[in-house]
């Protein structure tokens, strides 16, 4: 059974991300991970208490103001007589909850800092949030792809293992480029344009800011580019020499136990190639499409904005509505309400024709019309119903059902070791014969299902009955 997130951390260990702090702490915690983990990480950094100190003084300094002050009071961190025991405070409340642990370092010979490993996980999380560099990057497409060829030449389990965790943020790469887009329509359309003018430039801006982060996202990073390959790529390591496989889940086993445990019985390859399939597929299908979708509706409402502020200043201060709103906002509260009867004395009815009584009268429902059907069989006559009979037994006498193709095909490939060919299937009789010339295009239809995969052959073959392109027929890894 899996460990749960916190059956190893304490359950506490969010409590110093709540209360009037918080925000010091996430400060605290990343500059933590970015300083000793990060990109750009000093690591010739000795994480003493000394160092730690000067880490947290300086986040603090920099985000003070960043300290809730209408909310429910931290006696312990209010009352700190000044930022060193601020910081003191703060490294105590790190530790006592699991985030940050102290041990002793035998190269220098001292008590030094670090990361809980799951005060790490929650660090990264952290730090994540501030990294620009990666957004709109389909770097996990790329390289799943590169590493799934590689293992199809190379046969080393890594490379497969390295595809697996290339294709787990793929569906997260395309989800960046969403927020992304969603970010910059959230900004543009709750911006207030006084003028047409205006509206276009800060539209272009967000367009220009736009295509240089997210564009190759729709070219060269396109997901389409790759996914086919990607997916045919699997189809082939699927195919590949069952020796091949085993002794590459053998050695994932040996190595990487947790995907044996996640797989739950599964052959490894076999579920890892699975995983890597859907990934792809449901980026491709649903994801991107709705980012294309939502791109073409933003880019029609706001070419409707657009146009509407066009309208405004062409029309000026000629416009009725404008002027009235203009009138409407000038005026006193007095003078506001005799504007609102002066319209509603215009706008509301000053004759109303009513009608007589006498006049109204109930209409008798007219009876629905309805149009007479009658079906009228044609009786067929002896020689067509005999015509029909021969039909259909000369259809079931030159069919033969998928299941005994594939019974027949599976025997064929378990009496030659493995593999055969289509002019090496028995055609001894007629429903033999039957059962070889559809075997492929059978094979093909259920290879998934009935564990079989065909190979398209070199060159054309007799095997006395038929000539045809000799496709080889191997059971799936």
């Amino acid at each position: 059974m899996q460990d749960h997130f916190l059956s190893k951390a304490r359950v506490d260990i969010f409590r110093p991300f709540t209360g009037r702090h918080r925000a010091v702490f996430f400060e605290v915690v990343t500059e933590i991970y970015e300083r000793t983990l990060g990109v750009n990480a000093d690591y010739e950094i000795v994480l003493d208490r000394l160092a730690l100190t000067e880490i947290i003084v300086d986040a603090l300094d920099k985000n003070r103001s960043l300290i809730f002050s209408g909310e429910e009071g931290d006696e312990e961190l209010d009352c700190a007589g000044d930022d060193r025991d601020y910081a003191d405070k703060v490294r105590k409340r790190l530790k006592r909850f699991g985030v940050i642990e102290e041990y002793n370092d035998s190269a220098y010979l001292k008590v030094l800092w670090r990361f809980t490993p799951e005060g790490k996980r929650i660090a990264k999380m952290f730090a994540d949030t501030r990294r620009k560099t990666s957004v709109a990057r389909q770097r996990s497409v790329r390289a799943c792809k590169g590493a799934l060829k590689a293992f199809s030449e190379e046969g080393n389990h890594e490379y497969l293992v390295d595809a697996y965790e290339y294709a787990s943020t793929i569906f997260d790469d395309v989800c960046q480029v969403s927020d992304l887009f969603t970010e910059h329509q959230r900004r543009i359309m709750g911006h207030s344009f006084s003028t047409s003018k205006e509206a276009l430039v800060g539209y272009m801006l967000g367009v220009n800011d736009f295509d240089k982060r997210a564009s190759r996202y729709f070219d060269s990073d396109n997901i389409y580019n790759h996914a086919s390959d990607i997916v045919d790529l699997t189809e082939s390591i699927a195919a590949m020499n069952p020796a091949v496989l085993e002794a590459a889940d053998r050695k994932m086993m040996d190595e990487h136990p947790a995907l044996e445990e996640e797989a739950n019985g599964e052959r490894l390859h076999t579920w890892m190639l699975a995983r890597i399939r859907r990934v792809v597929e449901s980026t491709r299908d649903i994801k991107h499409e709705e980012l294309h979708r939502v791109v073409g509706e933003f880019s029609t409402n706001y070419a409707i904005l657009i146009g509407r502020l066009i309208k405004l200043s062409a029309v000026g201060n000629d416009d009725p509505l404008i002027r009235f709103a203009g009138l409407f906002a000038a005026a006193g509260d007095e003078e506001r309400d005799e504007i609102c009867r002066e319209m509603l004395h215009h706008l509301f009815p000053l004759r109303a024709d009513l009608i007589d009584p006498a006049d109204l009268k109930i209409a008798d429902r007219a009876d629905r019309a309805r149009t007479p059907t009658v079906i009228v069989r044609k009786q067929r006559s002896r020689e067509e119903m005999l015509a029909a009979d021969i039909r259909n037994a000369m259809t079931a006498a030159f069919a033969v059902p998928a299941k005994e193709v594939v019974s027949r095909v599976h025997a064929a490939v378990l009496a030659n070791g493995g593999s055969t060919s289509v002019t090496q299937l028995p055609v001894g009789d007629a429903r033999q014969l039957l059962a070889a010339m559809s075997a492929v295009e059978i094979v093909r239809s259920l290879g998934p299902e009935i564990g079989l995969t065909v190979s398209v052959g070199d060159e054309c073959r007799s095997n006395g009955a038929f000539r045809t392109v000799d496709h080889k027929i191997s059971q799936r890894a």
